[in-house]
């Protein structure tokens, strides 16, 4: 029986992930920053299967301490870890630094870096290991000259492009930096899912956004990507270049999709590995 970790699993895409897991015979670690909110899912989820383990694990994905703690945590209990769901997502309602790093920019990528970095050691061990990291087609938005930088012009929607760009770019370096452990990595644009995101904006975006929600997408919709990339088999997932479980790549609704970036480089993708192990 395989175990999955996701985080910020007592709500949205999180919560709907674990629910669609837990009904394949998934064991589930939750990870959550609401100790309250994190039991309620893990209730929920329970109750959905009573056969399998549900575990709650508490982290702030802007607190290093806090993240090492919870990486600690697990790996006292847990010998090995199949899935790694990298699923919280920070979305500003007004620009704030933490440690002079747009706070988004350190939810979303830095918190999840450090995170999967403490926990490689129970990914190989699973000898198959799944990363999925959660962006978004706001990679778009995102601009890696402005990564790691205080910027207090940025707008909200910059600062949220740059950490689903980084996410993109730390799932293609964890893909080749691991491959040989038994580790693959997936990159994920989940739809445009009902949620809070926007509703701080005022104005043009404020109207847009307005107009756009009764055709947004379900929790349960959003999460079915993760879900396929979590459970489908290796060989199902194989790129046609033969690239193991395609591993490294982007993909939406269940499939894989290219990258239009001029940010989306090796390079790059490097650059953001070596600038995100100062966290760690």
């Amino acid at each position: 029986m395989k175990t999955a970790l996701i985080t910020g699993a007592n709500v949205g895409i999180g919560l709907a992930t674990a629910k669609a897991l837990v009904r394949r015979g998934f064991n589930l670690i939750l990870l959550c920053r609401n100790e309250a909110k994190g039991r309620e899912a893990m209730a929920v989820v329970q109750q959905l299967n009573p056969a399998i383990t549900v575990e709650l694990v508490m982290a702030d994905l802007t607190n290093i301490d806090s993240i090492r703690r919870a990486a600690q945590q697990v790996k006292s209990t847990h010998q090995t870890l199949d899935i790694l769901i990298n699923n919280a997502g920070f979305s500003p309602d007004r620009i704030e630094f933490v440690d002079n790093i747009e706070k988004s920019f350190y939810a979303n990528h830095i918190g999840h870096f450090v995170l999967t970095h403490y926990l490689l050691d129970l990914l190989k061990a699973s000898g198959e290991a799944r990363v999925i990291n959660l962006s978004s087609l706001a990679y778009a938005l995102g601009n890696a000259t402005r990564f790691f930088k205080r910027n207090e012009k940025l707008s909200l929607l910059s600062a949220y492009g740059d950490g689903k760009l980084a996410n993109i770019l730390f799932t293609e370096e964890l893909a080749q930096r691991y491959a040989d452990a038994g580790i693959t990595a997936y990159a994920v644009h989940p739809g445009v899912v009902k949620s809070n995101f926007g509703g701080n904006f005022t104005g043009t975006l404020q109207v847009v956004m307005s107009l756009a929600r009764p055709f947004m997408r379900t929790p349960e919709r959003g999460a079915e990507t993760s879900v396929y990339l979590a459970s489908a088999p290796l060989s199902v997932l194989i790129k046609p270049d033969g690239k193991a479980g395609g591993s490294g790549g982007f993909f939406a609704d269940s499939a894989p999709k290219l990258v239009k970036h001029n940010d989306n480089t090796r390079k790059q993708a490097a650059d953001l590995w070596t600038k995100s192990l100062a966290f760690v």
